[in-house]
């Protein structure tokens, strides 16, 4: 399996891959995973890109029971007329 984000990959970037993370702003990180930010493509540091993805995984799954809780709430006064 390939490891693309340490080792002889990283030795071709510059500084070795690291650098500041322009979301955490943490020094002396490797940066090595892309993401669009404001319409630019930056490189940001494994734990903003964890953090990032955990966020949006709490977020998607908050909209979908509301949709489904709807119907469920309709079902019961037609089972009443």
């Amino acid at each position: 399996m390939s490891k693309a984000h340490r080792g002889t990959g990283l030795r071709k970037t510059a500084n070795h891959g690291r650098g500041e993370c322009p979301i955490c702003k943490t020094k002396n990180i490797k940066v090595v995973y892309e993401y669009d930010l404001d319409g630019k493509k930056v490189m940001i540091c494994k734990f903003c890109k964890a953090h990032l993805k955990n966020k949006a995984r709490l977020e998607k799954p908050a909209a979908a029971p509301a949709a489904a809780e709807a119907p469920a709430a309709e079902a019961p006064a037609e089972a009443q007329a």
